[in-house]
């Protein structure tokens, strides 16, 4: 083991910036089943409440990049503390949101500490030997798992008893925590690159364009599938959105990099990243709903007991990060990725089966369907970071992290706008009794059908079909192959060495695999913009 990694340190750095996951999950695991609440308190349909998690993630989408880009010139634990800053003024606003546009508002501010991932995740990746990395960015994949079992049952209680807002209120010390730990303890990066620039006429072209598209999905079934108004902002918004792309492949300093994308396994993390998160946020949503509405289309349950049902979906959490850790150092990336896609689809197909069935279906049936596919989820969450990790220098992990976080965050963002789409377009009226008083009377309750919970699984399937064949397009790259130690030279931009004898170091990499072999090719030439 080479002398450039202080394992103790390491150790400490992972207890510190893991808690992390922890900390956004507790409150983000207590949000999508509070949904129905928040539509209700705010006087807002389905569709329109899909915005608290949409704002959200296009504020990350369109914050990563620029994140990652300030981590890699100034250093990412400077850019960290002040994210996670900001991340602590949002939760404190949120609590106290006096209206739906107010509380939309401070999730896009809320939004931008979602670039405390990437700086994190290449934070612990600079610090750990190659081989221990796969069990490091594991166990921070575990804390949302954690977090989110820590969640449902307390924070659950918290948002049944005194109501969602006080989620918020409860997680505000624990930010302030972190933020203290991490300026005190965390060491800044060792690498950076001081000569790039930061694309914020990119940053535009893509917010703008991703709002639009969303918002063309939220408000469909208002406008009309067929309407010219839907048709005119989905037109916009996707001429801007290739516009965008053009403008990224011409830029000199890009916040998507097709350098980059050019490398075949960089392409596969962040094409695979987009799709995982339009699977996984159309079914949070929707089992959210399918949970709490009335019987026969739901369950009919609060938030504390949808809370409780989903406990299990968020353990699995944990054990499809140890699995996929301890596999991918075993097996190679190539194998998990394909297995774990593979997983989500299957499951989410058998969801969509089951789910037209209503109440009948059995929250059991449901529960475990979803864990499985959770499972599934949390073994791709690790091995996409790892195919990522190992296909880039450690000088551009900001920018590329922070890339394959724009990748899922895109999909996430598009994933809960489509299920809230699909719920509040297929509906029917059903009349419920009410008594007040001793005085029944009936109230017309307009409810999504079964269809739109069947269709929304079917179509999560479906993207996750597509990404079993996005992973067959992988390289595999087998961990236990890497060399150990590190190359040291006057310009230290790579993690891997040519061979053994040889003391030159590597600025652009490509691992190439023939039968068990690992191949590293590489260019003497500094690729300065990325």
């Amino acid at each position: 083991m080479s002398d450039e990694y202080d394992l103790n340190y390491a150790k400490r750095a992972l207890f510190i910036l893991a808690p992390i996951a922890i900390m956004v999950m507790y409150t983000e695991a207590m949000l999508i089943p509070s949904l129905p609440t928040i539509a209700s308190d705010f006087g807002v349909n389905s569709a329109t409440v899909s915005w608290v998690l949409t704002a959200y993630l296009i504020s990350g989408v369109v914050a990563n990049p620029i994140v990652g880009k300030l981590g890699d010139i100034y250093g990412k634990k400077k850019i960290l503390v002040v994210v996670m800053s900001i991340y602590a003024v949002a939760v404190t606003l949120n609590g106290f949101a006096p209206n739906f546009d107010a509380f939309v508002a401070f999730r896009v501010l809320q939004g931008i500490g979602l670039g405390m991932f990437p700086l994190a995740f290449s934070l612990i990746r600079e610090e750990f030997p190659p081989k221990m990395v796969p069990k490091a960015q594991g166990t921070v994949s575990a804390m949302f798992g954690i977090g989110s079992a820590i969640s449902l049952p307390i924070a659950g209680y918290i948002a049944q008893t005194f109501g969602w807002q006080y989620t918020y209120h409860t997680v505000i010390p624990v930010v302030i925590l972190l933020d203290i730990l991490t300026i005190k303890y965390i060491r800044e990066s060792r690498f950076v690159n001081r000569d790039s620039k930061i694309d914020y006429l990119g940053a535009a072209m893509m917010g703008i364009s991703l709002t639009m598209l969303t918002l063309g999905f939220s408000e469909a079934p208002t406008w009309g599938w067929t309407s010219l108004e839907f048709f005119s902002v989905m037109a916009l918004g996707g001429i801007l959105f290739a516009s965008f792309i053009f403008y990224q492949s011409r830029a000199k300093f890009p916040l998507i990099s097709t350098k980059l994308l050019s490398r075949r396994n960089v392409l596969v993390a962040n094409l695979a990243a987009l799709v995982a998160g339009i699977s996984m946020f159309m079914a949070y949503q929707s089992l959210s709903y399918l949970y709490e509405l009335p019987t026969p289309v739901g369950f009919g349950l609060d938030i504390l007991s949808t809370g409780l049902l989903l406990l299990p979906v968020s353990l699995m959490q944990i054990v499809g990060a140890a699995v996929a850790s301890r596999s991918v150092v075993k097996s190679g990336t190539k194998p998990v990725l394909v297995g774990a896609s593979a997983l989500v689809s299957v499951f989410y197909f058998l969801l969509g089966l089951v789910s037209i069935n209503g109440s009948n279906a059995g929250e059991l049936s449901i529960t475990f369907l979803a864990a499985m596919m959770m499972l599934g989820s949390a073994m791709l969450n690790v091995v996409l970071i790892n195919v990522l990790t190992f296909s880039i220098e450690r000088k551009f992990l900001g920018v590329a992290t922070g890339m394959n976080t724009v990748f899922r965050l895109i999909g996430g963002a598009f994933g809960p706008s489509i299920a809230g789409s699909l719920l509040a377009t297929y509906y029917s009226y059903r009349v419920y009794p009410m008594t007040v008083n001793g005085v029944t009377s009936y109230m017309t309750v307009k409810l999504p059908t079964d269809f739109a919970f069947q269709a929304t699984f079917f179509i999560a399937a479906g993207v996750g079909l597509v990404m079993v064949l996005i992973a067959l397009m992988s390289r595999n790259i087998d961990i236990s192959k890497i060399p150990e130690k590190q190359v040291t030279t006057n310009t230290p931009t790579t993690d891997v060495t040519v061979n053994k004898s040889s003391n030159t170091g590597v600025s652009q990499s490509e691992f190439n695999f023939k039968g068990s072999d690992l191949n590293v090719k590489g260019s003497e030439s500094q690729e300065k913009n990325v």
